[in-house]
C-alpha cells in the first residue's frame, strides 16, 4: 500500500512541477529537488526540511494533500493498536475526501474495499511477508524474464588504439 501510495505521490509531483510549455526551465526545480524529502514520514523530519517542504507547500497545495495522505497512511501501520489504526484512517479519508488528488483515487478505492483485511493486520501480531518478496525478487519467474538480446561490441576508436597509453 504505502508503495502504491508513494508512486500516486509521484504523479502529483510530476504534475506540480510541470511548466507552461515555453517556459524555460519546463519544471519547477524547487519540486524537483524535493522528490526525495518528498518521500520521508513526516516524523523523520528535522527542521530545517519540515519548513523547505512547508515553503513548497505554501505554492503548491495538491502537493500538501497527497503528502499529508501518505503520512496518515504511514501512521495507520505506525499504530500500536486497532483504534489508532481506525483514527488515522478516517483522518486518511478526510483528507482523501477533499478531491485534491484525483491521482490517489483507483489506491484510495482498492484501499477502502480491504480496509478490514488491512487493518487486520494489527490483530495478528504485525506479519509481513517481506522475505517472501525479497527471496521472489531474487529469481524472477522464466515467463515474465523478458529474453536478452545479444549486444553488439563496442568498435574501438581509431584515436585512442589500446596499445598506447
Amino acid at each position: 500500500m504505502i508503495r502504491w501510495f508513494a508512486a500516486g505521490l509521484t504523479a502529483v509531483r510530476r504534475d506540480a512541477q510541470r511548466r507552461p510549455q515555453d517556459s524555460k526551465p519546463a519544471f519547477d526545480p524547487a519540486v524537483f529537488r524535493a522528490r526525495f524529502l518528498l518521500m520521508r514520514r513526516p516524523d523523520t523530519l528535522d527542521r530545517t526540511e519540515r519548513e523547505r517542504l512547508d515553503a513548497l507547500f505554501e505554492t503548491h497545495p495538491r502537493l500538501k494533500a497527497a503528502w499529508d495522505a501518505l503520512g496518515e497512511l504511514h501512521q495507520l501501520y505506525l499504530a500500536r493498536d486497532p483504534k489508532g489504526a481506525l483514527e488515522a484512517l478516517d483522518r486518511f479519508a478526510d483528507i482523501h475526501s477533499t478531491g485534491q488528488t484525483p491521482e490517489l483515487s483507483s489506491t484510495v478505492d482498492t484501499f477502502l474495499a480491504w480496509h478490514h483485511q488491512i487493518l487486520d493486520w494489527h490483530h495478528t501480531r504485525r506479519p509481513s511477508n517481506g522475505r517472501t518478496e525479497g527471496t521472489n525478487n531474487l529469481h524472477p519467474s522464466p515467463a515474465t524474464q523478458s529474453p536478452r538480446l545479444h549486444q553488439p561490441r563496442q568498435l574501438r576508436s581509431p584515436r585512442h588504439p589500446r596499445h598506447l597509453t
